[in-house]
């Protein structure tokens, strides 16, 4: 068996992967990520609609580790344009929220007057004004909040941007491979046995999204973090039926610039069952043609379907108690894209600096270990 070696070892190419790789590089870090899929990015990370939507009223931990993520996107986005030519679409268009009940009317007028009065932004629009803004909008539609510094972003791009820069600076990326066990001298972790070969390092990233928990039990912690699939649907315009991101009946409608419809996204606790289901496509279609009845014409190119990882109301971002050497980023639930750049700058700032430049203490890993040995046995 081939063996390498590294100074940080990230398991899980997806978009939070992907992130701290391009972090860890620009300080200069070898780094390796090792991912099981035959590319990067190829769950949850592509099968999203890229919404960037930070609408909290409160500055609670999770709400500012929102907003700060969220800024870091402009320098971001010209970042990886130049380092790598791709234009991953960042727009701050802002978000439309409407609503077709009195129930809904009040639940999203109450957030938006909360936000103002915290001295954040948000409109709240009549239905005559929700109309003159998207005039393909439902007749039926009674109002709205449009919400101007949400954003959106080409994920798929995104993702490809964030390995092609790591690469280019350094990053060795292994596809393909799937972790199998971490070896261990005495009780400190040193490397870990992949499909393919062996691979030694210093300090360990665990960002296999659903699948941390998997790899997090070859450990013998138990990380509380579940798979909740989301299906989308591609659609195709060839004249743009609406300007903007449309949120509405727990569904979203996000126009590209290519002409293409991102629609979605279904919320699903189903396991690890990843496929595309003629009743998730059926409840996506249905919701987004209520709130926008001109889509009912256009052209179904594509399905897609991604697992996200769940954890309990926040990410889990820090070390294991038990092996100091070992970080966990994952738990992003529906927020991966958003919460990316500051998961990758806060990761690269704790291996390289040791601190962070936002407390990562209200998103400690708070585990229960069922094993004092540490062993290599995986265990559900």
């Amino acid at each position: 068996m081939n063996q390498a070696e590294a100074k940080v070892i990230v398991i899980g190419g997806g978009i939070i992967g992907c992130s701290i790789a391009y972090y860890l590089a620009k300080t200069g870090t070898e780094t390796v990520v090792i991912e099981k899929g035959n590319r990067v990015g190829s769950e949850a990370s592509w099968a999203a609609a890229g919404i960037l939507a930070c609408r909290a009223s409160t500055r609670n931990p999770y709400a500012e580790l929102c907003r700060y993520s969220l800024a870091l996107y402009p320098t971001l986005a010209k970042e990886l344009q130049t380092v790598t030519g791709i234009n991953i679409e960042f727009i701050q268009s802002g978000v439309l929220c409407i609503f077709l009940t009195e129930d809904e009317k009040k639940n999203w007028e109450g957030l938006a007057q909360r936000r103002l009065k915290h001295g954040y932004s948000a409109e709240i629009l009549s239905s005559e004004q929700v109309q003159t803004l998207e005039p393909s909008i439902s007749k039926k539609v009674i109002g709205g909040v449009h919400f101007p510094e949400d954003a959106q972003v080409r994920n798929p791009r995104l993702v490809k941007a964030l390995a092609c820069a790591a690469a280019k600076l350094g990053t060795k990326f292994l596809t393909g491979h799937s972790v199998k066990q971490f070896l261990f001298d005495g009780n400190q972790v040193v490397g870990v046995e992949t499909s393919e070969d062996r691979i030694l390092g210093d300090q360990f990233v665990i960002a296999a999204g659903p699948w941390s928990h998997q790899v997090a039990n070859f450990l013998g912690v138990a990380l509380p973090i579940k798979p909740a699939k989301g299906q989308m649907i591609i659609a195709e315009t060839v004249e743009p039926i609406i300007n903007r991101p449309i949120h509405g009946l727990e569904t979203y409608i996000v126009p590209r610039t290519d002409g293409k419809l991102w629609v979605g996204p279904t919320v699903e606790d189903v396991g690890f069952d990843d496929r595309t289901t003629l009743s998730g496509i059926h409840q996506i279609l249905e919701s987004a043609i209520q709130l926008v009845p001109a889509l009912a014409e256009k052209t179904l190119l594509k399905t897609r379907a991604g697992l996200r990882p769940k954890g309990k109301g926040k990410p889990y971002l820090g070390r294991l108690t038990e092996y100091c050497n070992v970080i966990v980023a994952s738990g992003h639930y529906k927020n991966g894209i958003l919460l990316a750049p500051i998961t990758g700058k806060l990761i690269a700032e704790l291996i390289t600096k040791d601190n962070t430049s936002l407390s990562l203490d209200p998103f400690g890993v708070n585990h229960n270990t069922f094993s004092q040995q540490g062993g290599n046995e995986q265990k559900e």
